[in-house]
């Protein structure tokens, strides 16, 4: 199986640092956020494609290992990698690292669930995901 991923660059900016110049820690989890939706732009599986097939796909699961610390100015580049899991779920791994000198600012895996669009908890993978499976992660 090939490797799933995509990698974004963010330039931190002053709203995303606290007092002490350093980057607040939610402001990773929003990189961590647009890195999944360029993932999702790249392989075909935008949030509007999860809703247009009836579903949710909400966070279920998130750890994160906070490693070294940005601040204002610094461009970060945000690899996001899609990790085979089993079950309906979606999971990604991240590493977020500072470009200039590539030090790594964290690590962290994320899992989705799918919901129907009334809130229950989908146990199957719906065919649409399944379909995506088979046309990206089982080449």
């Amino acid at each position: 199986m090939m490797e799933l991923s995509e990698t974004i660059k963010v330039r931190v900016r002053f709203s995303e640092v606290d007092p002490i110049r350093m980057v607040w820690h939610g402001s990773y989890v929003k990189y961590m956020e647009d890195a999944r939706e360029a993932f999702g732009r790249r392989y075909g599986l935008e949030y509007m494609t999860i809703f247009d097939n009836g579903y949710f796909a909400p966070m279920y699961d998130m750890h994160i290992r906070y490693a070294a610390s940005a601040t204002i100015d610094d461009v970060l580049t945000v690899k996001i990698t899609w990790k085979e899991a089993r079950g309906a779920q979606i999971v990604f791994d991240y590493e977020i690292r500072r470009e200039s000198d590539g030090v790594l600012m964290l690590q962290a895996t994320t899992t989705q669930l799918f919901t129907t669009r009334d809130g229950v908890f989908e146990p199957s993978i719906p065919d649409f995901y399944a379909n995506w499976k088979k046309k990206y992660a089982d080449r």
